[in-house]
């Protein structure tokens, strides 16, 4: 039905995270998981899982009931996670009294912030024939911890408040229940902590430095993959005005194989595609936005040039790092022209002393 996703990305590595769920550990799922509190724990085998489930009733004898259904996970920092369902909508037209779902997507991070969602996709991809059946592909994870999917059939959907919230209670009689396969694929798992021994040191001896750790890059079709941060720090999915004057901040956030301060400025574009050549001017020193002890880039866009619809669930960033191209994505809401709020217009506090030489 509507699309969550204004361009679906197909990357030659899904092929083969696809194909890595073949061998992921199949289960079944097990119902009392309707909240990310009490979401079903996923083990991660070869990469990926499968479950098989269902929302409400599967056949078309039972009268449909409102139901969603959540799974965990754990993950680590930089894993480049897909998420597909498949045989949610199937063959045999109305008359077949096995019910087809009409499913949406949705992808929370450990703090219970919604990161990703998808319904349609505008042409079928290698994890499902079908359309409706929905998938997330190239979802970058921002750090170690719990994620959690969420499923739930079209007619309703995922609030960007997070938390697993939804937006309305209704459920489509034809396509709002049955049953569904989720396969996710491309999990790295997080890094196991192990407490040092305790060894005494004689007086005045400098502490040993720590161990250098390199985590390659991510890379979809030659393409580092990096996090930003639109808005940064306001709560929830920013909020963004369709073709209306004014200015929006983002942050690149350097991670462990992304230093944001190395970025070539004069290649930064953002937008709705990212080939949008928006950009007005970034900070002259980083910010340490996500307080992760790495400086960040903060950048300042031309809301109008950005050219953000309704519709349109994220934003993107590209340009080139010492000569090596990155791309970032982040969710946002679009908000029709003419309903925006009077602070839309400011610069944002991160802007306040941004350098105007």
């Amino acid at each position: 039905m509507k699309r969550f996703v204004r361009n679906a990305v197909v990357a030659a590595g899904f092929v083969s995270a696809t194909l890595a769920s073949n061998v992921a550990l199949a289960v079944e799922e097990i119902e009392g998981n309707d909240s990310i509190g009490t979401a079903q724990q996923l083990t991660i085998v070869n990469g990926g899982a499968e479950v098989t489930g269902s929302i409400g009733a599967t056949t078309t004898s039972v009268a449909v009931t409102p139901d969603v259904d959540f799974y965990s996970f754990e993950a680590a920092e930089g894993s480049m996670v897909n998420i597909c369902i498949l045989n949610g909508m199937k063959d045999g037209g109305p008359l077949n009294p096995i019910r087809s779902v009409d499913t949406v997507l949705g992808l929370f991070g450990p703090d219970g912030s919604l990161l990703y969602q998808n319904d349609d996709v505008d042409f079928a991809e290698n994890c499902s024939p079908a359309t409706n059946d929905a998938r997330i592909v190239s979802a970058l994870l921002p750090a170690n911890g719990r994620y959690t999917v969420g499923v739930v059939s079209f007619g309703r959907a995922f609030s960007d408040m997070g938390q697993g919230t939804l937006t309305n209670t209704s459920v489509d009689p034809r396509v709002g229940n049955g049953s569904y396969t989720l396969t996710l694929s491309g999990v790295n798992p997080p890094p196991v902590v192990e407490t040092p021994p305790v060894v005494e040191t004689p007086p005045d001896t400098p502490p040993a430095e720590p161990p250098v750790v390199t985590t390659p890059p991510p890379v979809v079709g030659g393409v580092q993959q990096i996090n930003i941060d639109i808005r940064p720090r306001h709560p929830g999915v920013s909020k963004v005005w369709s073709n209306t004057d004014g200015k929006i901040v983002v942050a690149l956030l350097s991670s462990s194989s992304f230093n944001a301060m190395k970025v070539d400025r004069t290649s930064i574009t953002f937008g709705a595609e990212g080939n949008e050549a928006s950009l007005i001017r970034c900070h002259s020193e980083g910010i340490y936005v996500n307080r992760d002890r790495r400086k960040d880039l903060v950048c300042l866009f031309d809301l109008k040039k950005a050219s953000f619809d309704v519709g349109d669930l994220e934003g993107v960033v590209k340009g080139t790092v010492e000569g090596k191209p990155f791309e970032g994505h982040a969710p946002v809401k679009v908000v029709q022209h003419g309903k925006k709020r009077k602070h839309q217009h400011d610069f944002d506090r991160w802007d306040r002393h941004a350098d105007r030489r």
